[in-house]
């Protein structure tokens, strides 16, 4: 009985696997649970759903292989890392070479809430296609519209005065015409990203009066997160003083930032001197890096005349590979190259190897400014201004990570507000 019991479930699971399976435009059959064990593990993701979406970017009937993600905030909070869609882009784009081209996602959705489940507690695919398959196709992300009441406890958030006034700023930065809710993502639903945050600070500093620290705003993911924050900051926090953070949105507001010096640990990894050791590493570096790809790559370089030989400017290439920066040391002139800083993306899995004090003097020897877009990104912009400042060069790739499809993929805001502020030449 139990072997005919057995028998009967593998056949109705192979049944129902059977019906998932979904038939692309080329023919090609993929089973949709095999793509979803895959890319959850690869990033933390609590759920996932992955089916066809139709008459993507004016396609027709044409599909495209797409997911619908729920993440694992509470990872997400532990390294602080907010900017969900880039974080989770980013560990896709590693792992989608592995798989065949036909089973690449083209695109994801994050969706903050529970997916719709089936009695058997998996996740139900028809229903999360009706649900999310519109939303997709016009580009919405975040929350879905609420259903019925708010709890008591979320209506006395909203009403208190920490809530009416968070709010406010929120709708006056966001521009949203409709009311914003508890559960709308700040980068999702509002559009409110890394430098985003930095502008809120300065709207709730000066609707507040008060210093408030950067964990408050920096941590929260979605509104109600914010108001939480802001509401335990709020209790000892300090008055503002004149010159401090609370810099009213003018034209003058980036010029204002920038010009603050960095924190002293932000301060302290620059190298600005030319020590013999730090100048004996750099070299050995550059001439290893350059006769490897100069022997088994056999790279060229065009257009070296036009990088400046000395003074400040901004070298901003396109973003396809992880040897990106050491084909750019490897093609650039000797000068330039020993005066050049670069932007290093460090991913918040890495960032505990920053407190080993050896990789901290490395990094500090080899002129990396290391940022990251969730915290301390005002303070990788200071130093980045600072570096300008000093008639030294800098590496940015404006696009923030690696294009997976070879394609320049759009720039970070970050670029154009160091090209405008310092005044330096651009050179792609």
């Amino acid at each position: 009985m139990t072997e005919t019991f057995a028998s009967r479930f593998k056949i109705e699971n192979l049944k129902a696997r059977f019906k998932d399976r979904i038939i692309l435009d080329s023919g090609e059959v993929i089973f949709p649970d095999e793509i979803e064990e895959f890319y959850i593990k690869v990033a933390p993701i609590m759920e996932m759903c992955v089916f066809t979406v139709s008459g993507m970017g004016g396609k027709g009937t044409s599909k495209l292989l797409w997911a619908i993600i729920r993440p694992d905030l509470d990872n997400f909070r532990k390294f602080a890392s907010v900017n969900l869609h880039l974080a989770i882009k980013e560990r896709f784009d590693n792992a989608s070479p592995s798989l065949s081209e036909h089973k690449r996602l083209k695109g994801f959705t994050i969706a903050l809430e529970e997916l719709p489940h089936n009695l058997l507690g998996k996740v139900n695919r028809p229903a999360v296609k009706e649900i999310y398959e519109p939303r997709v196709i016009v580009g919405i992300e975040g929350a879905l519209p609420v259903q019925g009441k708010l709890t008591a406890a979320d209506s006395l958030l909203i009403g208190s005065e920490t809530g009416i006034k968070i709010l406010k700023c929120l709708k006056d930065q966001s521009g949203i015409k409709r009311p914003i809710i508890l559960e709308d993502s700040l980068e999702l639903d509002l559009g409110i990203d890394s430098l985003g945050r930095i502008e809120l600070a300065s709207f709730l500093a000066l609707a507040f009066g008060r210093d408030i620290k950067d964990e408050a705003i920096s941590r929260a993911f979605i509104v109600k997160d914010l108001i939480l924050g802001v509401t335990a900051a709020l209790q000892g926090a300090k008055e503002i003083i004149p010159e401090s953070q609370a810099v009213p949105l003018k034209p003058d507001y980036w010029e204002k930032h920038l010009q603050v010096l960095p924190k002293e640990e932000h301060l302290g990894a620059l190298e600005f001197s030319t020590g013999f050791f730090a100048w004996f590493l750099r070299f050995s570096i550059t001439a290893i890096d350059y006769w490897i790809f100069k022997l088994f790559f056999r790279i060229k370089a065009e257009g070296q005349e036009n990088v400046p030989k000395e003074g400040a400017y901004i070298l901003y290439p396109n973003h396809t590979s992880d040897l990106d920066g050491p084909a750019i040391t490897a093609c650039l002139p000797r000068r330039p190259v020993f005066q050049l800083f670069y932007f290093l993306f460090i991913p918040y899995f890495f960032r505990p190897f920053i407190k080993s004090r050896l990789l901290r003097n490395l990094i500090k020897m080899e002129r990396f400014i290391p940022f990251d877009y969730s915290t301390h990104f005002l303070e990788a912009l200071r130093s980045a201004y600072l570096v300008l400042k000093r008639g030294k060069g800098l590496c940015f790739f404006p696009e923030g990570l690696r294009s997976s499809t070879g394609e320049v993929g759009e720039f970070k805001r970050g670029l154009g507000i160091l090209a405008k502020e310092t005044g330096q030449s651009l050179c792609p």
